[in-house]
């Protein structure tokens, strides 16, 4: 089975597909990456020896298909192929197809320039594979054919509308894309005329400009923008199904945070007294809400730890992500429960275990985003839905169509 690029990979994976056919513009009308010949990729690298004969340096030249006499073998409208019952003519089929192959060329391109390896479109892809690289276009067009109605078939199942401000980012998103292709100046007619040249249906252009907005739009009405609207107790189980746990702590660093070296031995000493202090005070609260109170307050006046802005409540964690000693300690306490102060590499510990929050913090997105049990366990539903739907579908070709055979074409 073929696994889904879930999430955000997916997405950026698809939208490479839209935007990243601006690679290979043509630096003359009519041919693909200004070139008639085949392309050369001979290592020129100074600490890689040159060819020394004409075997040699035909044995690192890379064969490229012929892509234009591939797809003049078929109609663009003519149907090759059908996903859930929904067509796929072969002008769509054939640009998933060609952006596999260029993709593959560029592989073997950086494979040829840093390590001196030969580009062979018949080599196997893995040892205990039968596929060739000459195989994958293929696979790679069928892939992204089931990833495009994986979305959409969810955005029809969940009544996905693209909002406003959506609608007009594909706007701009087209206009940038006109002017990085065909220039300053262009218009919707010479950015069709130049696409053309790359085998990019109209169509499949703007129906792959939505996909980013449909898959995220899907998730916004579906969870919310941040998993806000899933249940508390669906996020709970997320957490218990996971083995979270959730801690606070007071560290007093017996290590300098910049160096890691230990510090003065009666500095080391001090700050276990400290320690010991502050666990016993805490200690001796008998009601939970005040024991907490008192904890933040004491941990914003003595608590050494780095990440205690990000994380100013105390972390949300896997087993094995924290010390040894930290997580055995959370272990074996009850929630709200203070422990007496251990020993790390970092320094001396007062923790605290909390009870599983909803909205606790577990970790940040690269944007900068707080993720949740709630948005958490929304992704991993979310993902999970697109991954069946993904699985339930098949590329199922017309009668008496084939794929032509890239090796076939190649010149």
């Amino acid at each position: 089975m073929k696994k889904l690029i879930i999430a955000l990979l997916i997405v950026c994976a698809l939208a490479g597909g839209v935007i990243g056919f601006l690679s290979y513009r043509s630096e003359k009308p009519g041919t693909i990456g200004g070139a008639d010949e085949p392309t050369s990729i001979l290592v020129n690298d100074t600490d890689t020896a040159e060819p020394e004969s004409a075997a040699e340096e035909e044995a690192y030249t890379l064969r490229v298909p012929d892509y234009a006499a591939i797809y003049a073998t078929h109609e663009p409208d003519e149907v090759v192929a059908t996903v859930d019952g929904r067509d796929v003519t072969w002008g769509e089929y054939f640009y998933l197809y060609f952006s596999q192959a260029k993709q593959i060329e560029n592989y073997f391109a950086t494979m040829a320039s840093y390590y001196g390896a030969a580009p062979d479109w018949d080599a196997q892809v893995e040892e205990d594979s039968d596929a060739t690289f000459a195989d994958m276009p293929v696979e790679g067009a069928e892939s992204t054919l089931r990833q495009i109605f994986a979305i959409e078939s969810l955005a029809a199942k969940g009544e996905v509308e693209l909002t406003d401000e959506q609608l007009a980012a594909i706007r701009e998103q087209e206009e940038t894309d006109i002017v990085g292709a065909v220039g300053e100046g262009a218009t919707a007619e010479d950015f069709n005329a130049y696409i053309e040249t790359i085998f990019l249906p109209r169509t499949l252009y703007d129906r792959m400009n939505r996909i980013n907005y449909l898959y995220r739009q899907g998730f916004v009405q579906a969870y919310g923008e941040n998993g806000e609207l899933v249940e508390d107790g669906t996020a709970l189980q997320y957490l218990a199904d996971n083995d979270y746990m959730a801690a606070t702590h007071i560290l007093l660093r017996t290590t300098d945070p910049a160096t890691y070296e230990a510090l003065d031995e009666k500095v080391a000493a001090e700050k276990q007294a400290k320690a010991e202090e502050i666990a016993a005070e805490l200690q001796a609260i008998e009601d939970d809400a005040e024991r907490l109170a008192r904890f933040a307050e004491l941990k914003a006046e003595y608590c050494e730890d780095t990440g205690k802005a990000a994380y100013p409540d105390g972390y949300v964690f896997l087993p094995g992500r924290m010390v040894a000693v930290f997580e055995e300690t959370v272990l074996s306490l009850e929630d709200y429960q203070v422990s007496d102060p251990v020993l790390s590499e970092h320094g001396w510990h007062v923790i605290m275990r909390l009870p599983l929050d909803p909205d606790g913090v577990i970790e940040y997105s690269n944007d900068g985003t707080a993720l949740t049990a709630r948005s958490k366990a929304a992704n991993e539903a979310y993902g999970k839905e697109l991954q069946d739907t993904f699985d339930s579908l098949t590329v199922d070709y017309v009668e008496g169509f084939t794929v032509p055979k890239l090796t076939d074409y190649l010149k």
